[in-house]
């Protein structure tokens, strides 16, 4: 799993009129969970926009006024209309503790159905699992050369191994599609053989 290192100061004060001072200075509120308790830090905002705007899920080393801490993002909340980040909540690791994160998915191997013509349609780009962090990957492979013509692949036929996957297994990875040329050829051999 890749790490990143941001600086992190302790936010003296809460609250709203705070807050905005802090955005007005290009820094992001936030705050530090463990075990239930929040420490409340405030990060660089162009340090925030490196780790969240990325298909890359980090462990984030926070360097709080020299005491390093090592968290996942938990959440993030954006402007609504902008999409500034206005606030980012962290989730302490602790070495030995399974967290739960999502985690970027690559498709390998050239499936059966697109050298017969179809397209491949991917339907998941991230995938929630739940591990160690020093054992999780950087991102999740699923090979799809088994797809042909037609076929979709989900989260219950990868062979997903070293973690826990907590998205749906129902839910559909990629799938291949038969282009409509194909399916009218087939529809006029169909008519032709009739005859």
């Amino acid at each position: 799993m890749k790490t990143i290192e941001l600086k992190a100061s302790l936010r003296e004060q809460t609250g709203k009129r705070y807050a905005k001072a802090l955005r007005k200075d290009s820094k992001v509120p936030g705050a530090i969970y463990n075990n239930g308790q929040a420490t409340h830090v405030e990060v660089e905002y162009l340090d925030m926009q490196r780790t969240l705007f990325t298909e890359d899920t980090f462990l984030v080393k926070l360097n709080l006024e020299g005491n390093v801490r090592e968290a996942i993002v938990r959440e993030a909340q954006y402007h609504p209309v902008t999409d500034r980040i206005i606030h980012v909540e962290f989730l302490e690791v602790i070495a030995d503790k399974a967290v739960t994160l999502t985690l970027p998915l690559t498709l390998t191997g050239t499936p059966v159905g697109v050298t017969k013509g179809g397209k491949l349609i991917t339907k998941l780009r991230k995938i929630k699992v739940k591990g160690i962090p020093a054992t999780l990957p950087q991102a999740i492979s699923v090979d799809v050369s088994g797809l042909d013509l037609g076929g979709t692949i989900k989260v219950l036929d990868a062979k997903i191994e070293g973690v826990e996957v907590v998205t749906s297994p129902s839910s559909a990875i990629a799938s291949v599609e038969i282009p409509r040329a194909l399916r009218q050829a087939a529809k006029d051999a169909a008519k032709e053989g009739k005859k």
